[in-house]
Formats: structure tokens, C-alpha cells, sequence
């Protein structure tokens, strides 16, 4: 009777044991999309917009990086090969102008690894498949919401990555009032342990 009771108290234990903890990083935007429009190029015909045509950044205008920090005195890219997670990039403005389009968009695996080639590369069944980058909406471009409280997912990759270029267009309009905005873009970066 005594070995029936171990066992059980065994098993139910065991699912408390099992625990996994997704390491702190460290997310790096460089640059930031520039439009500069006058209301000549906006309103071209009596009851025409621009919202067909707007403006596009440089493809690697913005660039974003995302690797694990380092413990101790262990480097960022010992730690990013020893751990390798599912990250997903979620994108959305805060402070856009009404009747403005923003857009943005990131292609396949671009941007480079780190490490360059890792131990997870070499497994035959890699659980959270290959280290590539999948751009959301198959790479076309994505309007991003203009809302704190709301962001879009822009791209995954699995493993640390750095250099992913975004490219942004911005669809203007005539009813958006003349001035001067700055918008503000924000990143949000989550991360998981599954497809």
C-alpha cells in the first residue's frame, strides 16, 4: 500500500516540476521612415486623393534587431544559441494623423541570425522548425493600426535575428489636416516555447 501512495504522490507532483522560462532580450530599432508631402502633390484633381498612390521609405530604412541578453559573462550569442524560441513582431502607431494610411511590411527570411549557424540547426526534427523569418501576409504590405491598445503582427522568426529591414508606405489624404506629425511607431515582441 505504502509503494501505491508514492507513486501517486510522484505523479502528481511532476506536472509542478516541469517548468520552462523564456529569457529576457533585447529589442533595437535604427532609423525611421521620413514623408515629406505638399498639398500640391496630395490634391491633384477635384475629387481625387492620394490614398492609391502614397510614398514609400527605403526598403532598409528601419531596421530591427532582436537578441537575448547576456548572463553574466556569458555573451547574447551563446545565450541565443542555447535558447532558442518562436518570436513573433507585432507593430502599431500612436499619434497618426486622421485619414492617414501607415503600412508596413518585411520580407522573407531576411536580416541574419545569431549565431550565424547554431547547434539547433543541426537537429534532424527542429520543434519550432527552421531558423527563417516569415513575414506576415506573405510579405505584402499591412496597415498598422493606429491604437495603443491594438497591434498587428508583422513577422515571426525563430531564433535570435538582427537587420530585419521594414519598409514603410504612407497613403496621405486631402482631408487630413496641413501640418507637421510625428508618429509614433512601437514594437512589441513575444515569445513562445511552441508552433
Amino acid at each position: 500500500m505504502k509503494k501505491l501512495f508514492i507513486i501517486a504522490t510522484i505523479v502528481l507532483l511532476s506536472p509542478n516540476l516541469i517548468q520552462a522560462q523564456i529569457l529576457d532580450g533585447t529589442l533595437n530599432v535604427t532609423g525611421a521612415p521620413n514623408f515629406t508631402q505638399s498639398t500640391n502633390s496630395v490634391v491633384l484633381e477635384a475629387g481625387l486623393d492620394d490614398t492609391t498612390v502614397g510614398f514609400e521609405s527605403a526598403y532598409d530604412a528601419t531596421r530591427i534587431s532582436f537578441i537575448l541578453n547576456p548572463i553574466l559573462i556569458i555573451p547574447s550569442s551563446t545565450v541565443c544559441q542555447g535558447n532558442v524560441f518562436r518570436y513573433s513582431v507585432y507593430i502599431n502607431t500612436v499619434n497618426a494623423p486622421a485619414n492617414v494610411i501607415l503600412e508596413a511590411k518585411t520580407t522573407t527570411n531576411s536580416g541574419q541570425r545569431v549565431p550565424a549557424v547554431s547547434a539547433y540547426d543541426t537537429l534532424l526534427i527542429k520543434p519550432l522548425g527552421p531558423r527563417n523569418l516569415t513575414p506576415a501576409n506573405g510579405g505584402s504590405y499591412i496597415t498598422v493600426p493606429n491604437n495603443a491598445s491594438q497591434a498587428i503582427k508583422i513577422m515571426e522568426f525563430v531564433g535570435c535575428m538582427q537587420n530585419i529591414p521594414i519598409q514603410f508606405r504612407i497613403k496621405p489624404s486631402s482631408l487630413c489636416p496641413a501640418g507637421t506629425y510625428n508618429i509614433e511607431i512601437n514594437y512589441t515582441v513575444t515569445a513562445s516555447l511552441t508552433l
